[in-house]
């Protein structure tokens, strides 16, 4: 009996033994021979999704080296408090402001930082609190639980139309309910899966086997969302707007309007500033999206991204609607030329909305701003040029746009 179990306990020994060889052989070809974009990021307790502390990497995919400071912030240190004197501005934002492509240096916060030093007498200090997939939901979400840390005098919330509306209807810290913002369906995770997630969020920054594997395990899902994304986008600019789209805009205004209110408890201003869409100023890239939308409109239904279905019935109805599109101006403004609704079928007419960034009437460098000020004003107003506009709790720069 003794002599089985040792011999058992030898057999799994070795066989341990030679998984952790091979995975290490594995890891160490990849490493020399095809290196795997590695990650930067795990979540807090509560889902938020956060960088490493600390956390020094070369990302193979952009040719260079990324730091993490201690607070977890793709940044240079801050000191905590600030000095005396020191006007702070908090940076929220995604990956546009993240910006892991570029060398810290060429990102926005740092240049903006370097340019304001040059040009104000007060000392500008920018903190860069920005993290890839962020959406509103999560810089509220983010400013709610750490932004008081910095004493921002200033939060400067970047924004996209590309997808912070899209990522905002996941709801998942704050959904809308009755017209008013409530707690979203996001959870806190007990202990056994929070180190679940960390150990994975551990794997991914610093494995490039395991980002292989997670790379092949995901080709599809990353296929589909590109393709949803299309979507989205075509939908931005389509001269209807569907119910989806209008709670999403709703979200987020109302997601803007809570930023405000905590700016104005703890007595700072805020800047929203959008961030123009490659179609917007490249007619190369809104040709570009005119021959990929054929894809992009098979993932929709009434110009909203759904779970793509394989079905023979579901191919031929899309191959019976195809999307037909006409230019006007010197940006691309889409249409879709599907079937229409007819009258007789009782459903309620899909409401019209204004065109978006200088889409609908040839203008551009327009943007669509939310103006969300302390008296209440919800309305969503378009405004060309460069400049600011000042509510009593908001100030908003659009592009180009300099601080009073």
């Amino acid at each position: 009996m003794k002599k089985g179990l040792r011999a058992w306990s030898v057999n799994a020994l070795l066989a341990i033994g030679a998984v952790v060889t091979a995975l290490g052989c594995a890891e160490l070809g990849l490493r020399l021979l095809y290196p795997q974009p590695l990650g930067v990021w795990h979540q807090d307790r509560e889902g938020l999704a956060l960088h490493w502390p600390g956390l020094v990497t070369y990302l193979p995919q952009f040719g260079h080296v990324v730091s993490i400071n201690s607070d977890g912030l793709r940044d240079r240190e801050h000191a905590v408090p600030k000095t005396d004197g020191m006007y702070r501005i908090l940076v929220l934002g995604d990956s546009f402001m993240e910006a892991l492509q570029v060398p810290f240096e060429a990102s926005f916060p740092s240049r903006l930082e370097r340019e304001l030093g040059k040009t104000t007498r007060t000392p500008v200090e920018v903190v860069n609190a920005s993290v890839s997939g962020w959406g509103t939901d999560d810089e509220l979400t983010y400013l709610h639980r750490y932004g008081a840390r910095w004493q921002p005098d200033l939060i400067l919330i970047a924004m996209t139309l590309h997808n912070d509306v899209k990522d905002n209807l996941r709801e998942r810290f704050h959904r809308r309910q009755n017209g008013v913002l409530t707690n979203g369906w996001q959870r806190t995770l007990s202990s056994p899966e929070f180190r679940l997630i960390e150990l994975k969020g551990f794997l991914a920054s610093r494995s490039h086997a395991y980002q292989l594997f997670l790379r092949a395990r995901r080709s599809g899902e990353r296929t589909v969302e590109a393709q949803q994304l299309n979507a989205h986008v075509v939908e931005l600019f389509g001269a209807t707007m569907s119910r989806e789209l209008a709670k999403g805009l709703e979200i987020t205004r109302l997601l803007l309007e809570r930023i405000s209110v905590i700016a104005a408890q703890r007595k700072a201003k805020v800047a929203v500033v959008l961030l123009p869409l490659a179609v917007q100023v490249s007619g190369e890239a809104s040709e570009g999206l005119i021959e990929r939308v054929g894809t992009a409109r098979r993932a929709s239904v009434e110009g909203w991204p759904r779970n793509f279905s394989k079905s023979p019935s579901a191919k031929r109805r899309s191959r019976r609607r195809p999307a037909r599109f006409r230019t006007r101006g010197p940006c691309s403004r889409l249409y879709r030329a599907g079937r229409r609704r007819p009258r007789s079928a009782g459903l309620p007419a899909r409401p019209r909305r204004p065109g978006l960034c200088g889409l609908a009437d040839g203008r551009t460098g327009q943007q669509l701003v939310a103006s969300v000020g302390s008296g209440g004003d919800r309305s969503t107003r378009a405004r060309t040029g460069a400049g600011v506009r000042r509510s009593r709790t908001v100030t908003t720069l659009t592009a180009g746009g300099s601080a009073p």
